[in-house]
């Protein structure tokens, strides 16, 4: 199993809420209204990918650490 990086931008960042709604284990809101990561640990790679997919303002980056690949967001899209 890949271990992640996961960041989230928060001048990207809306709060939306939806990496809460599909991901609880792994995202909290903090006390601006924002995502961050609480376990990056705590769901499959796969999970964590498409549930950064959801992210409607593309604020979420995940980063395989053991290879430094950027797994999301796919180059073009920015982060």
């Amino acid at each position: 199993m890949a271990q992640v990086k996961i960041t989230v931008n928060h001048n990207r960042c809306v709060g939306s809420q939806l990496c809460m709604h599909f991901l609880p284990a792994v995202f909290e809101m903090n006390e601006s209204g924002q995502s961050m990561v609480i376990d990056a640990n705590a769901a499959d790679i796969t999970s964590i990918i498409q549930t950064a997919e959801q992210c409607p303002q593309c604020a979420i980056k995940v980063e395989d650490t053991s290879s430094g690949e950027i797994l999301f967001p796919p180059p073009g899209l920015g982060f």
